[in-house]
């Protein structure tokens, strides 16, 4: 199950090889579009069909872009996340999109020479424009809820949010295509939360750590944060997180879809594992160490015959990795 820490690891092996091996060879972006926060009541109440139309808007948002200015259909890989690192409802994909594609014309690769892409606003405009026009062809298919119950009143609402500012975040192109399918990966196959940032369990009382991105100044590292829940509350936040049954939260569109697959050259195989071990493994190892040595218990890295630090090779984590600790 994907939101199981152990058995989620080896899905995220299996699915990063698969995507780095099929991607075109050449640099990549990774774009994040966010669901605005109003629309997000009416997503919980039409989670599928809302989400559908997100995955649609993304795509055809960039898909759009790339036809008018270059000619070009770019390969794009989504992937939907919908928890902040404080497990709040944060609906946003995260895109892995080629910084080129096939040429429109004879479907021969054609590699963009700028890494700049456009601009941010103006690629959130587009999406907001394609997304809006979505809803209010399917506002008969919506349930609205008391506070939306009727159409005018729903014109209304998406009047106000087309004034609204959204949020793209397009980063500049990344060469090494092993680092951003590992990045993404860790969003495709594991839970919204790692059982290593459970810091303390007391009673009926649940504390976990977050990266508190909200009070971070800008451009500086995002600081920690922590929250203590009642188990309830806690599971609450953590089950809104559970796809419907057989929901895509990966999707492969332009170039990256099965149709376009024979014309994207085959490459040597390669391996995100030990990068994939760097991002996932190696931190949650340091905070258990930490937490040993902060506990009491002797460093594991020092070897208990000669006590000298040991090489690290490689970690190896228990059968039941969970640690509880007391505060």
């Amino acid at each position: 199950n994907r939101f199981c820490p152990t058995c989620s690891i080896g899905e995220t092996y299996k699915w990063a090889d698969n995507v780095l091996n099929n991607l075109l060879d050449m640099k990549h972006h990774h774009i994040v579009f966010t669901l605005p926060k109003p629309i997000r009541n009416i997503q919980k109440r039409n989670s599928k069909l809302i989400l559908n139309l997100f995955f649609e808007a993304a795509n055809a948002a960039i898909k759009e872009w790339f036809a008018f200015k270059h000619n070009i259909i770019p390969g794009i890989v989504a992937v939907l996340h919908t928890a902040g690192s404080d497990l709040k409802h944060h609906p946003h994909i995260h895109m892995i999109v080629s910084a080129g594609g096939l040429n429109a014309k004879d479907l021969s690769i054609k590699q963009l020479n700028s890494h700049f892409l456009t601009r941010q606003r103006f690629l959130a405009n587009k999406f907001k424009r394609i997304f809006i026009n979505k809803l209010l062809a399917k506002h008969h298919c919506i349930k609205l809820g008391n506070s939306l119950s009727q159409i005018t009143k729903f014109k209304t609402f998406i009047n106000k949010i087309s004034n609204k500012q959204w949020i793209v975040s397009i980063q500049k192109p990344l060469d090494e295509l092993q680092h951003i399918v590992a990045y993404v990966g860790r969003y495709t196959k594991r839970t919204c939360i790692s059982e290593y940032n459970i810091t303390n369990v007391n009673g009926e009382l649940i504390t976990f750590k977050f990266k508190d991105y909200k009070n971070t100044p800008r451009g500086e590292k995002p600081r920690l944060a922590f929250r203590t829940l009642h188990f309830v509350k806690f599971l609450d936040l953590l089950l809104q997180h559970v796809p419907e049954r057989k929901f895509r939260m990966v999707r492969y569109a332009g170039a990256y879809n099965s149709c376009y697959k024979k014309y994207i050259p085959k490459k040597e195989t390669q391996s995100t594992q030990h990068i994939v071990d760097e991002l996932i493994n190696e931190g949650q190892f340091l905070n258990i160490r930490n937490k040993d040595m902060a506990n009491g218990k002797p460093d594991p890295l020092i070897c208990p015959n000669c006590k000298t630090i040991m090489t690290n090779y490689f970690i190896t984590f228990s059968k039941n990795p969970l640690r509880i600790y007391d505060s």
